[in-house]
């Protein structure tokens, strides 16, 4: 039996001068997520960012757990 058990994304924001990238992460995200608004949140995330920041990508993790069910 699959279960869900849940949708995580990760914002990866360039950071002028920076040589590493910032990772904001969300937990509990609703399942399927629509493209568009997985990238307006990214977009918000580096405007809140220092100065010269940018969105780089978001990673979404979707999470599933496969359990043996019992024979009968």
């Amino acid at each position: 039996m699959i279960q869900q058990l849940g949708t995580k994304l990760q914002v990866q924001i360039e950071q002028e001068g920076e040589d590493k990238q910032k990772k904001v992460n969300f937990s509990n995200v609703i399942s399927n997520p629509v493209e568009a608004d997985i990238v307006k949140l990214g977009e918000v995330m580096a405007d809140l960012g220092q100065e010269g920041s940018s969105l780089d990508s978001v990673i979404v993790t979707n999470q599933t757990r496969v359990v043996k069910t019992a024979t009968e």
